[in-house]
């Protein structure tokens, strides 16, 4: 049976640090102080939550959360890169970029400590079958994860722009049918942050799978057929009968 991930704890700290250096040098101070009481609201969610309840998904395991917020920020900044050498004019600011990249699944952190968006999965059935180690909290009142992420923003009313409240509503791209209408609806705009996190987002969550199937994967050795075997021991008596002729 394939078993979760275990991180180690120092990791997940080193991680919480890096996310709060993050923070540092892409935001400007207002929006530093009140990010800042956030994160320090939601830290222990912020460190323990998974991004995924099952083994196939990806990033489903304690710290899986933080990893995949790091990973979408870091790919999203590669991204704005790409479409500048692709000559797109850039109108979003990495301040933009990070709180965008932050927050576009803050709601798999749930309300509370006490009241996650993810519990822990009891049935062994569902462990060994499925791979399936958390599952949906069912006592939390539904919002869809988008949704309660850009409610917690709202909460502790912090301002964001139409592009990055876009961004975040539209990271799971048209995977998720309430965004299609986005999408297809023609724009001159010349928005292209939600584009930015999608395709992050999108790509993040890839190599998280890749990752767990990389680690799980099973390399058998090559094997040696009998011919190659006799062959390799006839050319090392060889050899060792020349080096004698030299002695």
């Amino acid at each position: 049976m394939l078993q979760m991930k275990r991180v180690p704890v120092d990791t997940i700290i080193q991680q919480y640090e890096q996310l709060l250096t993050n923070m540092a040098n892409c935001c400007t101070k207002p929006i530093q102080d009140k990010l800042s009481i956030i994160f320090e609201d939601h830290k222990e969610q912020i460190m323990s939550a998974p991004a995924s309840g099952r083994l196939n998904f990806h990033n489903c395991f304690i710290g899986g959360f933080i990893d995949h917020v790091l990973r979408v920020h870091q790919t999203a900044k590669f991204i704005a890169k790409g479409f500048e050498v692709l000559k797109v004019n850039k109108t979003q600011t990495q301040e933009d970029i990070f709180i965008a990249a932050t927050f576009h699944d803050w709601g798999k952190l749930g309300k509370s400590v006490d009241e996650p968006y993810y519990v822990k999965q009891t049935s062994s059935w569902h462990q060994e079958k499925l791979g399936e180690y958390y599952k949906h909290n069912d006592k939390l009142d539904y919002m869809s994860v988008t949704d309660r992420s850009l409610y917690v923003l709202q909460n502790y009313k912090v301002k964001i722009s139409p592009a990055v409240w876009k961004a975040i509503k539209l990271s799971d791209g048209m995977f998720e049918d309430g965004n299609v209408s986005y999408y297809k609806r023609p724009s001159d705009s010349q928005d292209i942050l939600y584009y930015i996190i999608h395709l992050a987002d999108w790509m993040s969550t890839v190599a998280e799978k890749q990752h767990f199937i990389q680690d799980n994967l099973v390399v058998e050795p090559e094997k040696e057929t009998p011919h190659t075997d006799k062959h390799l021991k006839e050319m090392k008596t060889k050899f060792n009968d020349l080096f004698k002729e030299y002695e």
